[in-house]
């Protein structure tokens, strides 16, 4: 029998178009195991992926040529394949109820540039919705960035958007009951609308999706066949990184643990049910709490900069958040038995305040009892998380990636563009 261009098989006669097929199959197979495990020998590579060992030394030398992969030399014995970008760049984009974060990373020059908006609500003539932007405010504002580090829209691999709400898999719009949170949005096909207005791909998500792919991918969950990231900020959100890709579910709201019900007869939350995780834990719900006490505060950092100083109310208030926690955390993880559960967003700088009532609640004892192995873990990549999940998000659809962050992607070279300014919504 015959072999075709990378050592696979071939049978005689077999179509063009058949072996192109089975060598990007091939590929794709050898990606995603450099992605899951990090760098890998090519023996290791021929194990996981199953290939022979004269396919994968192909793949290794194309990716190579591409500047996708390097060798990386670990002793004089043996070596390592590593994923690599050294050219194109990504635009990252977040949609924040109150903010705007685009980042561009360009790998070519090895430099990072990034912008920021904040906005202002008229809450009398939106009745009470909130801002996030709209869709040609995102156009401009990745325009100008562009523009501004010397680049045209049209030299961008592809930009990724995390969205401040959970996308609907069959609209690719934000879900009906999120759309208050978000209103310039509503009945916007996200990915579909700004592809159309920017002419490069445009991959859309909701923001712990991107985060939870990050810490995957350079974080917390490296190395973690089932990852599941929490961010809790300003609301609550979750991501699941199954064998190394996003679970959506059928619906695209896989992971929504925010709105996992821990009291029935609980608050009511914006989703319209009663005491959701969203409503104990989010920086909202920790405030009122604390407000109630006699405690006006107006952040959660500033919540925890007094608990760190001994405020016994602050204190309070993070121990329950982390009883909360755990319940929710004990709930989802019977169900889908991650290895690594990772908290990011502000509560996660509460360390031991929040952690340790976390690890020492009934729930997370119970469930350490059944599947020991598990681990709760602070998330590592901070603020820019989302942002580093849609870098990590159009390296993997542009059939690239990095086994590591490089150091110049962490650095921030703010740029104010001509529409960066705070804008009234």
């Amino acid at each position: 029998m015959d072999q075709s261009a990378d050592g696979s098989d071939a049978a005689p006669g077999r179509t063009s178009k058949t072996s192109s097929g089975v060598r990007q199959g091939n590929t794709r197979r050898v990606l995603e195991a450099l992605r899951l495990n990090g760098p890998s020998s090519q023996a290791a590579l021929a194990r996981s992926t199953q290939l022979s060992p004269a396919t994968v030394n192909s793949i290794v030398k194309t990716l190579r040529q591409q500047g996708v992969a390097q060798i990386r030399p670990v002793n004089g014995r043996e070596s390592l394949v590593a994923l690599v970008s050294s050219h194109g760049a990504i635009a990252a984009v977040q949609v924040n109820v109150a903010s705007l974060r685009v980042a561009l990373f360009d790998f070519t020059a090895q430099a990072r540039f990034d912008t920021a908006l904040t906005f202002t609500v008229d809450t009398e003539k939106e009745k009470g919705e909130r801002g996030g932007g709209d869709p040609d405010l995102v156009v401009d504002t990745v325009r100008s960035l562009a523009a501004q580090a010397g680049l045209r829209t049209e030299d961008l691999a592809g930009v990724a958007v995390g969205m401040q709400a959970p996308l609907a898999r069959a609209t690719g719009a934000v879900t009906s009951w999120a759309r208050r949170q978000l209103p310039a949005w509503r009945d916007v096909v996200v990915a579909e609308t700004l592809q159309e207005a920017l002419g490069v791909p445009v991959h859309a998500e909701n923001d712990a999706n991107l985060a939870a792919l990050a810490e995957w991918t350079w974080g917390a969950g490296q190395g973690a066949a089932d990852f599941l990231y929490v961010m809790c900020s300003e609301g609550i959100g979750g991501g699941l990184v199954i064998d190394g890709r996003i679970y959506r579910g059928g619906d695209g709201l896989a992971g929504e643990i925010g709105h996992l019900v821990l009291q029935p007869d609980g608050p009511v939350c914006f989703c319209g049910s009663r005491g959701c995780l969203t409503a104990f834990v989010s920086e909202h719900s920790i405030l009122l709490a604390l407000k109630e006490s006699g405690h006006a505060l107006t952040s959660l950092r500033e919540v925890i900069d007094h608990a760190r100083h001994g405020d016994p109310a602050c204190r309070r208030v993070l121990y329950e958040a982390g009883r909360h926690l755990g319940r929710a955390f004990a709930n989802t993880a019977k169900l889908m038995a991650p290895s690594v559960v990772a908290i990011g967003g502000v509560l996660r700088e509460a360390g031991p305040l929040l952690f340790d009532s976390l690890v020492s609640s009934v729930e997370v004892q119970s469930l350490k009892a059944v599947s020991p192995s598990i681990r709760f873990l602070p998330a590592v990549l901070g603020e820019d998380s989302v942002l580093f999940g849609g870098l990590a998000m159009v390296l993997t659809e542009t059939g690239r990636g990095a086994s590591a962050l490089p150091a110049w992607a962490r650095l921030h070279q703010t740029i104010r563009v001509p529409n960066g300014r705070a804008r009234n919504h």
